[in-house]
């Protein structure tokens, strides 16, 4: 595989699977191929087109990541929207990619710089969330939760409610400290862009049918 970037397009099986889809369908059957797999290793080849499957999943929710090539957008326009059952898929395969591939190998020989593939990845996963109704607290409510928020650990940035991400630290260096413990917030983007790519943090967010979470709370019927 040509690999010349860490963005979801920025390789040459991307780019070809790209210029080979004519329907929805095509999409979809990309994530399928998974099922055919079994216990095989994703090959690296699989991993970015599933990569840019999703990323084309997306698009048909309205969200469009940086590199998406033009003549895909192009040809989506002619497409259908993402159903509910296409997205769950391309999120599942997503994180299949991030569990074990040789895509997450080739990335992980050299963690500095495999930064620009988190966030490309951390941005993938914020794009396919977008069908999931978000409920950001108001800073009073974080206020009176917390005590309120100042800015990012990593980029010393103010954070938006929606973008709020809290880490709990807590010194286990000896029995003396393991009670304690204090918060810090951060940006996703930024906690991901710190860390190896076999440790990225998977933020997935589902639509949730509150009539099941009810049954399964309530415990089986008499």
């Amino acid at each position: 595989m040509g690999t010349w970037g860490p963005g979801s397009f920025e390789n040459d099986s991307a780019l070809d699977w790209v210029s080979g889809i004519s329907s929805r369908e095509d999409v979809a059957a990309k994530f399928d191929a998974l099922a055919d797999l079994e216990d095989a290793d994703i090959d690296v080849d699989l991993a970015s087109e599933i990569i840019a499957a999703a990323e084309t999943v997306a698009i048909l929710m309205g969200q469009i990541a940086p590199d998406a090539p033009k003549d895909l957008l192009k040809k989506l326009d002619n497409f259908e929207k993402a159903e509910p059952a296409l997205i769950e898929q391309a999120k599942m395969a997503v994180s299949e990619v991030l569990g074990d591939s040789e895509l997450l190998d080739l990335w992980s020989e050299d963690p500095e710089e495999s930064v620009g593939w988190n966030l490309a990845i951390t941005g993938l996963i914020a794009r396919l969330n977008s069908d999931v109704t978000a409920k950001p607290p108001s800073p009073a409510e974080i206020k009176e939760i917390s005590g309120g928020f100042g800015p990012c650990v990593f980029c010393n940035k103010d954070i938006e409610p929606k973008d709020l991400t809290s880490l709990s630290i807590r010194d286990m260096s000896s029995k003396d400290n393991m009670a304690m413990s204090y918060g810090v917030y951060c940006h996703l983007s930024c906690l991901n862009g710190k860390l190896h790519p076999r440790r990225l943090i998977q933020n997935w967010k589902f639509n949730v049918d509150d009539a099941l979470v009810d049954q399964i709370l309530k415990g089986p019927a008499d």
